[in-house]
């Protein structure tokens, strides 16, 4: 035995000599790698190790002939079989060997691992720096916040859109969250233009992880735009580093919220908050019910201010979410399941108000005259009915696989102002463009109106005959051509947003090479010919708007069927 036991030490010692011979498999002292581009922000990122390889990720804004390199307790690096030198401080030109693994020394020779240079599209740059234990928190739970630190955004071409500080940064989503790549939403201390959007303090970094080709909520906040829905969210797509090491390609968006550049309509929780004590205290959500409304939640200790029509923010909710969780809203007796969003704490008598109003809408759309039998009115005299044509041409084209609830986003403005509801703002389509295989996968066939259910009002509204004559004319005037620009068929029109596929593919190709490295290739995207690889799914994505667009245009005509199947 005692024989045997030297025999397995010597076999030991023979494979760790192994490894320290053979190349990349031997181990090194892991030491933290910055790099900076004097001539931009004054930004830092650092390398993220992989086994002994050096990953730095470079922003496409940056000159690869001016970064300055510098590793901890080095003075001179030497990079690749050129041994290009990289003093710290001192501009070094990276262009030769970008996208090569090259080996590292430093000035005596010694190895220090491996160094692959990746540089991101000509696209934005955010850069936030936190706390590193606060961040681990934040990443584990939607509960926790960030409520420090700094934030500088750097436009494609080097100009700093905002340099300042960070004032909470926290996850956001529902399934979105539980993935390793994590979407989050940050506020900054002052409001700033953001890539030409519109001023706000508030911005959502949304991750598009189950979507490969990272394109599928850019092209439908895109085409929500141009097409016309009011009140549409801006969108750009930005590369983004936490703590200096990359994070992955997100879309950065305005927040759907009340606000001037935002969704412009009266702020019923600023309006609610002048009228109650200060500091505001919303008390305790209780559930209950009201007349023809068999469950609300709302904040009943909250006071009112003299006006509590508008304005709200509101979903449609999935039956069972606004079953089982506390979220502020209620359920018409029609089982119309509505989140209320703004305000956030709704007070008894906004929420009763609300409940009210949606009901009354709902009793008129199900109505085969499209009138409500108590009140009279018609439901054009509820809904804004050019958005909901809009939005239900936006869910049916991709096929939006949360069509059921959830994002299905809703706002009213006082009565005083305006007394419809307006469908909108398009939001959350990274499952959509048939990548899921359970549904919404075939490109010839309705879908919004095939859920026959009283909770969903396009359905509902589609049921009658100017209704569906109005969907009709809205696509082929409005979506059409930006079907026809999406597939390269028709030039975009000038100072257009929506460009063609190849375009916005061309926009993100190096960024996504980059998020690639970074997350891998996520397996969430259960259509699996749509998430292979970048480029594939891009394919997929070109193939699949081809026949749809092709469907819709024979079904949504100008002479729509009174037939509403």
């Amino acid at each position: 035995m005692r024989e045997k036991g030297k025999w397995l030490i010597r076999i030991a010692v023979t494979g760790i000599l192994f490894l320290l011979l053979s190349g990349k498999a031997y181990a090194v002292s892991q030491r933290a790698l910055y790099a900076g581009c004097p001539s931009r922000c004054g930004a830092r990122v650092t390398a993220r190790w992989k086994d002994n390889t050096m990953v730095l990720s470079l922003p496409g804004c940056w000159d690869l002939t001016q970064i300055t390199l510098e590793m901890e307790c080095t003075e001179v690096l030497l990079l690749g079989k050129e041994q290009i030198r990289a003093v710290p401080g001192e501009p070094v030109d990276l262009s030769g060997i970008k996208d090569q693994t090259v080996v590292v020394r430093n000035g005596q020779g010694q190895d220090r691992g491996y160094l692959l240079i990746m540089q991101g599209s000509e696209i934005p740059a955010l850069f936030l720096e936190v706390d590193r234990k606060q961040l681990s928190d934040v990443n584990s739970s939607k509960k926790h916040r960030i409520t420090e630190g700094r934030a500088v955004y750097e436009e494609a071409d080097g100009s700093v859109s905002y340099d300042g500080a960070l004032e909470q940064l926290r996850c956001r989503g529902n399934n979105t969250f539980l993935y390793s790549k994590k979407p989050y939403q940050l506020k900054l201390a002052e409001k700033a233009s953001l890539s030409g959007m519109g001023k706000g303090k508030t911005w959502v970094l949304l991750a598009n992880w189950v979507d490969v080709s990272l394109l599928r909520n850019q092209i439908m906040l895109d085409l929500s735009r141009e097409a016309g829905l009011k009140n549409a969210a801006g969108c750009v797509q930005a590369d983004v580093w936490i703590n200096g090491i990359y994070n992955g390609l997100y879309l950065m968006t305005e927040k759907i919220q009340i606000g001037k550049g935002r969704i412009d309509i009266t702020n019923l929780e600023k309006a609610t908050e002048k009228v109650n004590p200060e500091p505001f205290d919303a008390g305790t959500l209780r559930q209950g019910r009201a007349e023809g409304v068999p469950l609300m939640r709302s904040y009943p200790s909250v006071a009112d201010p003299e006006d509590i029509t508008g304005g709200y923010i509101f979903t449609v909710e999935k039956y069972a979410r606004l079953r089982d969780y506390q979220l502020p809203g209620f359920r018409t007796k029609k089982e119309l399941s509505i989140r209320i969003k703004e305000p956030t704490c709704p007070s008894r008598g906004q929420a009763e108000y609300l409940a009210g109003r949606i009901s009354e809408m709902q009793q008129a759309v199900m109505a085969a005259d499209g009138i409500n039998p108590t009140t009279g009115k018609t439901y054009g005299e509820y809904l804004d009915v050019t958005s909901f044509a809009q939005k239900l041409l936006i869910e049916d084209f991709c096929k939006n696989y949360d069509l059921a609830g959830g994002s299905q986003f809703m706002y009213k403005d006082s009565d005083l102002v305006d007394p419809l509801i307006y469908a909108g703002p398009a939001w959350d389509y990274d499952l959509s463009f048939g990548n899921m295989k359970d549904r919404g996968v075939t490109t010839d066939t309705p879908y919004v109106t095939t859920y026959r259910r009283n909770a969903n009002l396009y359905w509902l509204l589609y049921q009658h005959e100017a209704f569906r004559e109005l969907t009709g004319l809205i696509w082929q005037r409005d979506f059409r051509p930006l079907a026809e620009v999406l597939l390269g068929t028709r030039e975009a029109k000038p100072g257009g947003i929506v460009r063609s596929l190849d375009g916005y593919k061309e926009r993100i190709s190096a960024s996504a090479q980059m998020n690639a490295k970074r997350w891998g290739v996520s397996d969430k995207a259960t259509k699996k010919e749509a998430g292979v690889n970048f480029d594939r799914a891009v394919e997929y994505l070109r193939t699949w708007i081809t026949e749809r667009t092709a469907w819709m245009n024979g079904y949504y005509t100008t002479e729509q069927v009174t037939d509403a199947d």
